[in-house]
C-alpha cells in the first residue's frame, strides 16, 4: 500500500532529522499548516513542490507524480470500479493532447 503525500513528507522530514518547524520555513508555510499536511487534515498547495524537491533533493517530475496520482485518487476512490474511471481519464486526456486543450480551458 502506498503512503499519502502527507504521510511521505513526515518521513522525508524525520528521516533527514529536520524539525517541523525548520521544514515549515523552508516551504514558507506556517508550522501548524504543515502539521496538517503531515496527518492529512490539509492538502498540500502544488505551488510548494518545487521547494519540498528543492529541500530535500527531488525529482521534481517524480514528486508531481505522487502529488497528481493522490489528487486522482481521492477523486475517484469512492467508485466500484475505478480502473473503469481511469481508463476513461487517460482516453480523454490522449484527446485532449490531440485537440490541444490545456489544463483550465476546458468547459463543461
Amino acid at each position: 500500500m502506498k503512503e499519502t503525500f502527507g504521510e511521505y513528507i513526515h518521513k522525508l522530514r524525520t528521516e533527514g532529522c529536520m524539525t517541523l518547524t525548520k521544514l515549515a520555513a523552508a516551504l514558507d508555510l506556517d508550522q501548524s499548516t504543515l502539521s496538517k499536511i503531515e496527518n492529512g487534515k490539509r492538502n498540500i498547495p502544488a505551488e510548494i513542490l518545487p521547494k519540498l524537491a528543492l529541500t530535500f533533493s527531488l525529482d521534481i517530475k517524480e514528486l508531481e507524480k505522487e502529488y497528481y496520482s493522490e489528487k486522482i485518487a481521492e477523486i475517484i476512490y469512492s467508485y466500484d470500479e475505478p480502473k473503469n474511471v481511469l481508463k476513461l481519464a487517460e482516453e480523454k486526456a490522449k484527446y485532449f493532447k490531440l485537440k490541444n486543450i490545456k489544463q483550465g480551458e476546458i468547459k463543461f
